[in-house]
């Protein structure tokens, strides 16, 4: 960027629209920023319940890859714990805001 393009730039930002620009930017960027560990985290989430879904259905079948009995396996890391984490995951990724303090 020359010179002459940073002058002209820093004139539009002294008009009006200019600044209403520059503050829609940063609220997007704001927004940005906030976004993506939010639908990292649920994505995340999602991905556990998954996994923990498919070990508790293989452990029904009759593969125990989890040193745990049957009865421990239901309560602890079973169906529960998987839609525990889904629930978890839809609530995350469903936000479209953050609500400010």
């Amino acid at each position: 960027m020359n010179r002459m393009e940073r002058r002209r730039r820093r004139a539009a930002a002294r008009t009006p629209e200019g600044r209403a620009a520059r503050e829609r930017q940063k609220q997007v960027n704001r927004q940005l920023r906030l976004w993506t560990p939010r639908r990292v985290a649920g994505w995340m989430s999602a991905a556990v319940a998954i996994v923990v879904a498919a070990v508790h259905w293989v452990a029904h079948i009759g593969y125990r890859p989890i040193p745990l009995s049957m009865g421990a396996q239901d309560l602890l890391i079973g169906y529960p714990a998987a839609a525990l984490f889904g629930v978890v995951a839809v609530v995350v990724l469903g936000q479209t805001t953050v609500k400010r303090r």
